[in-house]
């Protein structure tokens, strides 16, 4: 199957590039930034197989590359920038890079994403570290035929996010003394903000954060068995919560904020981790 493959070969080619063991990948959502000790970089455009190599078109706040280094005293590969359902792209193409991650042999993921808070106990700036979802989009990368080299046909959802990283991830924010909720996201397709009656639906339905990310991910990551983590960055309240028009721009400054908090989250975090 061309999509095995294509994983194999581009696992192989960007470990080939690095020379290095990695212990752990972080993926940056929208103005999140992650600077690393002993930076080492290759730009998506450079990775032959990768779906989302072309040069141009990619969302505003997304560096599009690979970077390697040191957080702490893990080696971690982070991928700054992700491609996104709304863009066009297939469900399979969006989750393409989280099974090179399981095919590189690293130990486990973090996905961050900047997205609205819907739940009002939270604010603007915020970090919630997700327990549950839920899809509100009827595509996913597992749909169409299975194959058992990525992972077996049905997968179980009952804990879609590793305890362990969890509850290391929860024990650092403690540490540290940085607030960190426990939340549910909803998965939105976009690439439009929610309106009034969106938000109120999904406020029902359980959902204390929106976004237009990350689940494609966190489902192929349960597929092929990597361990997963979120922490979701509130950047903005969600429609007819907050009472000003939504911007891109503030979106990125307020997930520039909160990124000092998510390093030395994260710093902590793998210095626990094996």
């Amino acid at each position: 199957m061309a999509y095995y493959n294509n994983i194999v070969e581009t696992a192989k080619f960007i470990s080939d590039f690095y020379g290095e063991k990695i212990d752990y990948a972080v993926v940056l959502g929208s103005g999140i930034t992650l600077e690393l000790a002993n930076q080492k970089e290759l730009k998506y455009a450079d990775i032959p197989l990768f779906p989302g190599n072309k040069k141009e078109g990619h969302v505003k706040g997304h560096a599009n590359k690979l970077t390697f280094g040191k957080i702490g005293n893990k080696t971690v590969m982070v991928l700054n920038g992700r491609l996104h359902y709304y863009e066009g792209h297939s469900m399979k193409d969006v989750a393409f890079m989280t099974y090179v991650v399981k095919f590189m042999g690293i130990k486990g993921l973090f996905i961050t994403n900047a997205c609205g808070a819907i739940n009002t106990d939270y604010s603007e700036g915020d970090i919630v570290c997700l327990d549950d979802f839920i899809s509100l989009v009827s595509d996913n990368p597992l749909i169409g035929p299975n194959d058992e080299r990525l992972g077996e046909r049905f997968v179980d959802m009952t804990t879609p996010f590793s305890p362990k990283l969890v509850n290391t991830l929860l024990d650092s924010a403690n540490q540290l003394n940085i607030k960190l909720h426990q939340g549910t996201y909803g998965f939105f397709m976009g690439p439009y903000f929610e309106t009034r009656a969106e938000i109120q639906a999904f406020k029902k339905m359980g959902c204390d954060l929106v976004g237009m990310s990350t689940v494609p991910e966190v489902i192929a990551a349960n597929h092929a068995g990597l361990p997963v983590a979120v922490l979701a960055c509130a950047t903005n309240m969600a429609t007819g919560i907050q009472k000003r028009k939504h911007d891109h721009n503030h979106v990125l400054e307020t997930a520039q904020k909160i990124s000092v908090n998510l390093k030395k989250l994260l710093t902590t975090t793998l210095e626990k981790l094996d």
